[in-house]
């Protein structure tokens, strides 16, 4: 019993050394945040936490993909991120009194960590360098927060995919083709950019047939980055106001 408890400890533990947030963390604590950290497991569909739910903690996703949402004035899921293995989410919540800002659910069968409030508070007072980590995490967050916002003030479909194929591209200045792994479902990816799945299934075709991308089951492949991102200025500019 003994040796399997150990072995989860440091499966735990090297679960944790893995996560982007705790890359190059001392060993020691990697130790100490595996002794108080809980794994959680998700079905596809559950909800891990929803909105305004009490905070008990900050998550690292082990296996699988959360989708962190909030419902719009339109009554619609607008997704905030969508987390996959190695990422952590809701670090702000613990600064917080409010409850989970949005909610939390398995977008496939996964398996997440918790990483109490409490007992990482105690740890934190201990080892200082814990909370720089948590304010670079949270920062990398409101830098894709900001980039998902960007692309949806753009009010047609066909901008905002081309934007976000774009920000996934190394460099927008080559000419050489990039396989962009989409990482989730196309209803997902739909839901995301905000739209139906029928109509974001149209755009991609479209962009298919004008020789810009290549769709595939699990991924997309766009031709010519720099061919894409001048059809993006043109489409940009094309909307600037005083532009007939």
């Amino acid at each position: 019993m003994g040796n399997l408890k150990n072995m989860r400890h440091a499966a735990l533990q090297y679960s944790l050394s893995r996560a982007a947030i705790f890359a190059g963390l001392p060993e020691e604590d990697l130790r100490r945040l595996a002794s108080y950290s809980v794994v959680r497991r998700l079905a596809r569909g559950d909800f891990l936490f929803r909105q305004s739910d009490p905070v008990i903690g900050f998550f690292v996703v082990r296996l699988g993909m959360v989708n962190v949402h909030r419902i719009n004035a339109e009554g619609r899921e607008q997704i905030i991120h969508l987390l996959r293995e190695g990422e952590s989410f809701a670090e702000r919540a613990i600064t917080s009194d409010s409850g989970y800002p949005a909610s939390a659910r398995a977008v496939q069968d996964s398996e997440v960590i918790l990483i109490p409030i409490e007992e990482f508070k105690r740890h934190q007072k201990e080892r200082p360098d814990l909370a720089w980590r948590m304010l670079a995490s949270m920062s990398q967050h409101l830098r894709s927060l900001v980039a998902t916002l960007e692309g949806l003030r753009f009010k047609d479909i066909e901008t905002r995919l081309i934007f976000w194929l774009l920000q996934r591209c190394p460099s927008t200045e080559s000419s050489d083709p990039i396989e962009i792994d989409l990482g989730t479902t196309k209803g997902e990816l739909a839901a995301e950019l905000t739209t139906r799945q029928e109509t974001l299934s149209r755009t991609f075709r479209k962009l298919d047939a004008s020789q810009h991308i290549e769709v595939k089951t699990r991924s997309v492949v766009v031709r010519n980055p720099a061919a894409l991102q001048r059809l993006f200025d043109q489409k940009i500019s094309r909307k600037k106001p005083g532009r007939r």
